[in-house]
């Protein structure tokens, strides 16, 4: 099935962050759009745009950094993504008018208000004295939000929504750290600078594990787990603006790895299934000559020097033909001495 990556964006807020997202038919861009905002694809994004809203723009670019070329909402997009890219930005218009029914606050309430905001708070979890590597990586995210002036308006919402955010955050980078975040970097899927602290720190030999390979499957669903808080309400809010960001482009170094994996994994499954061989006899064979070891060490050839001289200086061996000393009848021989042995014995 074809996929899309949608970003929608309103002025300078994103009210949907990088997705892919599955193109069950051809339509146009504009039908994607409400069908997507409808829910009627991808409904556990949760997307929270009505369809009313206008679009004065869509994008469309190859890859994230290309430059992106503005197209008509009445293109088909299985025929764009085909052709020009997978990227779609659809940019919708803003609110320029504000309405004369909002009432006017006072000084006073603002500033209420502002006190009420710089009251943050952060998920608590549960301590023991010992704490493992997985916690402490727990326990850094919340230290590293907190640092940077984020957290939750009250300590419920940061014990609910807080809470399942640092967990699924860990669980992500854990994920990747025990199957090396540095295979995301050799495929250009490039984790942002700030997330990189919190990697090389599982270590599956310590838990007499080898590094098991990425599963597409599994990582995208660490990817569907983290993108709903992109758009999310508390996200969007001044204190995650150095966040948000650098997380918006966590999910899509995640998101382009498994499309990657996605792959490689049809292109496995073909080559399995073809009757013909991909490569031929000769491109598959290597044969590489090794010159022979001449070197020997200074250590080996003291031990070994009394044992060489004196090798060298016996008589050569004289070859015997022992076949005419040989029994007739091995066998009956063998049984005589066995039942000599017995009759000595007893």
């Amino acid at each position: 099935m074809p996929f899309a990556n949608i970003r929608i964006s309103k002025g300078s807020r994103i009210l949907h962050g990088w997705y892919i997202h599955p193109i069950p038919s051809e339509m146009s861009i504009k039908d994607f759009f409400t069908k997507l905002v409808n829910k009627e694809i991808s409904p556990e994004c949760n997307i929270a745009i009505v369809s009313s809203e206008e679009i004065e723009r869509v994008e469309l670019s190859e890859t994230l950094t290309s430059v992106a070329i503005r197209v008509s909402l009445n293109c088909g997009i299985i025929e764009l993504t085909t052709s020009v890219g997978i990227h779609i930005h659809y940019r919708l218009k803003t609110d320029d008018i504000i309405s004369a029914s909002v009432p006017r606050q006072n000084g006073f309430t603002i500033l209420m208000q502002n006190a009420c905001r710089s009251q943050l708070h952060l998920p608590i979890f549960p301590q023991s004295d010992k704490v493992n590597r997985k916690q402490m990586l727990r326990n850094d995210l919340v230290d590293w939000i907190h640092n940077h002036g984020g957290g939750w308006s009250s300590q419920s919402y940061a014990n609910t929504q807080g809470k399942q955010f640092i967990i699924n955050l860990t669980e992500a980078v854990w994920y990747i750290d025990m199957r090396n975040h540095k295979k995301l970097e050799e495929r250009s899927c490039h984790i942002p600078e700030c997330f990189l602290k919190f990697f090389d720190r599982a270590d599956p030999e310590s838990y007499k594990q080898s590094r098991k390979s990425f599963d597409a499957n599994e990582l995208n669903l660490y990817c569907q787990a983290l993108a709903p808080y992109a758009t999310s309400s508390w996200m969007l809010m001044t204190n995650f603006n150095w966040l948000r960001d650098a997380f918006d482009n966590f999910i899509v170094a995640i998101s382009n790895y498994v499309r990657f994996l996605q792959r490689q994994r049809d292109i496995t499954a073909v080559n399995h299934a073809s009757e013909s061989p991909v490569r031929s006899i000769d491109e598959a064979t290597t044969v590489k000559i090794h010159k022979r070891n001449i070197w020997i060490t200074p250590v080996d050839k003291t031990k070994y020097y009394h044992l060489e001289q004196l090798l060298t200086n016996l008589p050569l061996w004289k070859p015997v033909d022992l076949e005419e000393y040989l029994p007739i009848d091995p066998v009956y021989v063998c049984k005589n001495n066995i039942l000599k042995l017995i009759s000595i014995q007893f």
